[in-house]
């Protein structure tokens, strides 16, 4: 699946010896929704976290997680990858965040839908 990264926000924190840092990415690919008479392709956001923990200047973790389909809102994906930095909310975490809040973010999904069929 291609994507790129269009917005992100920075965590870090010490300690003792160790550092963390944690990148908060909203990512924007695109997603096929069916309308009621054809497929139509809609901009799609999702959250992707990396942190990496250094000692010493020596990067000696990383943890990676990515959800692509969150939502066709940028700002809606935006304001949670903001809310996730504040939570400071681990990459291990991400996907159960994500299911949790699932059924109100499909919801996007076919709005986004409707819209397109009456443009059609």
């Amino acid at each position: 699946m291609y994507y790129r990264k269009v917005n992100g926000y920075i965590s870090t924190w010490e300690e003792g010896e160790k550092a963390v840092f944690t990148r908060y990415s909203v990512i924007m690919s695109e997603v096929t929704v069916f309308n009621g008479k054809e497929e139509v392709r809609v901009p799609s956001y999702g959250i992707e976290i990396l942190q990496e923990v250094f000692e010493k200047e020596e990067r000696i973790d990383v943890v990676e997680e990515r959800v692509a389909n969150v939502s066709p809102y940028f700002e809606k994906v935006d304001k949670l990858a903001q809310l996730f930095k504040e939570m400071n909310v681990s990459p291990v975490h991400l996907s159960e965040l994500i299911d949790d809040m699932w059924e109100d973010l499909i919801r996007d999904y076919d709005i986004q839908a409707k819209l397109n069929k009456l443009a059609i």
